[in-house]
């Protein structure tokens, strides 16, 4: 069995003439929007693009190699090794005549994080900086006689417990941001659902979905039931972990040896993009286990920016000429005669060498600094500083180089987490018609991303929680409340919080006219807890007050004691059950309003046994013994 290979001689013949025929679209339309686009849902309004601009946008090769070597690379402690993975797809199929599984496909993937990332420590490290404190290596604030760490270290912990204690499960991580922010799978706690997806190309996945950019005729008869999946961590051979990362020039193949060092499976159902863009998302097996070791060997997973920011930025442009990113992953390319060793188990675990018939190519980390020099809506190009990007960045990450560090005192800097610009695609012919676009890295924008990791996450969610659920999160999402009414449009289009409408703004309005219709018994107000001058109190007490004078309307002074005892003594077991054990509040509620229940059955239980009791000796009606003698 031969190795899975594109038609036309190997390459992304394929996407490069899917990418040739968009560009010659683009060529029609007028110079400022050629070169200068914008997320297609966003504002048009602001649209900023200039004949300077795009007069800029292209440029001679001479030219090119001087913008991206005279200015130092900001990130070129980037290595692929860190950001990247190595992706195989193995098949066996009996029908074929196989034995053994072989390889399919390979190339680039890497790890996309679901929950946004935490800025409590970037953000104090970079606060601390520029204040012009100094940053131990680890990043960490040194011990001195005026300053104590460990007092920040504690309070961020405590903090952290008193968040989590109220929730059974760990909440959705990240800033703090209202319910229409979250991404989809934030909606669920993290042991129901994955912390990062596995980004790749739908091509290299699944490529019997792709009968066009493959020639094969037995690929029709493969599907994923005969697949396999698996991730490889690479590394250099000197410390277990990736070698040269402290020095990536971002000019190609990177220099020395360098060797797997783990190996992880993949669940077998990626979810591919609806629309036929060569994008998928498939998830690890073991994640916890996986993850913690990958951890361990220094990979990070990229973050994309969530719908709502990208909506809330829409006055940035998305494509800016002459921005640079950063192209990682792994070539695949032929391996030395040494290094033919088939790295596939068996079922049994036990290794085996490699057959005449597998392909025996082999990974090696790239990358590569490019600049962007055109765009469509659907994808953009750069110029590529170590040439037209080789086979195996397919699936690869487009990385936002940091635009902002913080400089410290030794000379070390705190950099942000790594942003996903966009995923490769492929590259335009070398020998395309125009030769400013020959080459150039076709990527598709992290935009587009975004809406298909929304769309694959909502599918997720979906499957994993029960109907009526799923239907509040959608109400979330889309700024509804129970009674119908979007939040997010009153006081001046700000957002405020969950289930506040105009109706409880026109109450708020209404406040001091209605406090002064309702009683202003001193007991009363001292018994109402939290009572204060509080823009957001007002309305709660005055409903308190309303039921306090109900209670008082229909029951004697005795009883509403009685009532607001029992009132006070749940919230106090509410409390208590929510800071040793968690949970949901309406379910911890519930359990207490049970216990409440049973409790006065029984005492109604025992007077209506007392009163018969008392009865009985008056002699008003006679026992059941003396009813049975008679």
């Amino acid at each position: 069995m031969t190795t899975l290979r594109p038609r036309s001689g190997g390459g992304s013949s394929f996407m490069r003439r899917l990418v040739s025929d968009r560009i010659k679209q683009t060529a029609r339309h007028r110079p400022e929007e050629r070169y200068h686009y914008r997320c297609p849902f966003r504002s048009s309004s602001s649209s900023s693009s200039s004949s300077s601009s795009s007069s800029s946008s292209y440029h001679d090769d001479d030219d090119d190699d001087d913008a991206t070597t005279s200015t130092p690379v900001v990130g070129s402690t980037i290595s692929p090794v860190r950001t990247t993975l190595a992706l195989s797809v193995h098949f066996r199929h009996p029908s074929l005549g196989m034995k053994d599984y072989e390889i399919l496909s390979r190339a680039t993937a890497f790890l996309l994080g679901v929950d946004p990332p935490e800025p409590n420590d970037v953000d104090a490290r970079a606060a601390d900086a520029d204040a012009g404190v100094r940053m131990d290596k680890d990043g960490t604030s040194p011990p001195s006689p005026s300053s104590f760490p460990h007092l920040r270290e504690n309070m961020h912990l405590r903090n952290e417990l008193l968040r989590r204690q109220d929730y059974r499960y760990d909440p959705a991580s990240g800033p703090r941001r209202m319910p229409h922010q979250l991404n989809w799978l934030e909606f669920c706690p993290p042991a129901f659902r994955p912390r990062v997806h596995v980004v790749a190309s739908s091509h290299v996945i699944s490529p019997w979905l792709w009968p066009k950019y493959y020639g094969q005729d037995w690929l029709r008869v493969v599907g994923s039931e005969h697949v396999r999946y698996s991730l490889e961590v690479w590394g250099g051979g000197g410390d277990g972990g990736g070698g040269g990362v402290d020095n990536i020039d971002h000019d190609g193949r990177l220099r020395g040896d360098y060797r797997p060092l783990a190996k992880f499976a993949l669940s077998p159902y990626p979810l591919h993009h609806p629309g036929g863009m060569d994008l998928a998302v498939i998830h690890l097996k073991d994640e916890d286990e996986a993850l913690r070791l990958m951890t361990k060997l220094g990979i990070s997973s990229l973050h994309l920016p969530s719908m709502h920011e990208l909506e809330a930025s829409a006055d940035e442009p998305v494509f800016v000429p002459g921005e640079r990113v950063v192209f990682q992953g792994f070539e695949v390319r032929e391996a030395n005669m040494a290094d033919r060793e088939n790295f596939i188990d068996d079922e049994d675990g036990a290794s085996r060498e490699d057959s005449g018939g597998d392909d025996m190519r082999s990974f090696h980390p790239y990358s590569s600094l490019g600049v962007l020099a055109a765009a469509s809506p659907d994808r953009f190009l750069a110029r590529t500083q170590a040439g037209p990007l080789p086979e195996g960045l397919c699936g690869g990450p487009a990385i936002k180089l940091p635009g902002a560090t913080a400089s410290v005192d030794d000379g070390m800097t705190v950099s942000a987490p790594l942003i996903l610009q966009g995923v490769v695609e492929g590259i335009v012919p070398t020998n395309h018609e125009s030769r400013e676009l020959a080459g150039l890295a076709s990527f598709l924008p992290s935009y587009r991303v975004r809406e298909f990791v929304d769309y694959a996450e909502r599918i997720m969610l979906e499957r994993i929680i029960d109907k009526d659920l799923f239907a509040k999160v959608v109400d979330l999402k889309e700024k509804k409340v129970r009674r119908g009414t979007a939040f997010g449009t009153g006081r001046g289009s700000l957002v405020h919080e969950l289930n506040y409408d105009e109706i409880d703004a026109n109450d708020d309005v209404e406040d001091d006219k209605d406090d002064d219709e309702l009683t202003d018994d001193p007991s009363l107000q001292a018994s109402l807890e939290g009572t204060s001058e509080e823009s957001d109190t007002p309305r709660i007490d005055r409903e308190y007050r309303e039921i306090i004078a109900s209670l008082r309307e229909n029951h004697t002074p005795e009883e509403v004691d009685a009532i607001l005892a029992t009132v006070e003594r749940e919230r106090e077991e509410v409390i208590q059950i929510m800071e040793t054990e968690g949970g949901d509040m309406d379910d911890v509620i519930e359990i207490v309003r049970r216990k409440t229940y049973e409790k006065k059955d029984q005492i109604l239980e025992e007077i209506a046994k007392e009163m018969m009791a008392q009865k009985q000796a008056e002699g008003d009606i006679e026992s059941p013994k003396d009813s049975k003698l008679s």
